[in-house]
C-alpha cells in the first residue's frame, strides 16, 4: 500500500496539522516508509507467542 499527495493532506487535514505544498513530498515518503515496516510486521509468524504486558515478566496490579 501506497499513500499519494491527496492523502497526505486528508491525513493533515484530519489531525489538524498544517502542512505546506512543499512539504507533501517529505511527509509521503515518511508515510510510505512506516507503512512498509508495519507490512514487514505483518510477515512474522507469531502463532503460539503469548502476548506481553511488559519486557520482563512481571505480575499485572489488582484494583
Amino acid at each position: 500500500m501506497s499513500v499519494d499527495a491527496d492523502t497526505v493532506r486528508r491525513i493533515a487535514h484530519l489531525a489538524r496539522i498544517g502542512v505546506k505544498d512543499s512539504e507533501i513530498a517529505h511527509l509521503q515518503g515518511e508515510l510510505n516508509a512506516m507503512l512498509k515496516f508495519v507490512e514487514q510486521l505483518e510477515e512474522v509468524d507469531v502463532d503460539g507467542v503469548e502476548p506481553m504486558t511488559s519486557v520482563t515478566p512481571m505480575a499485572m496490579k489488582m484494583r
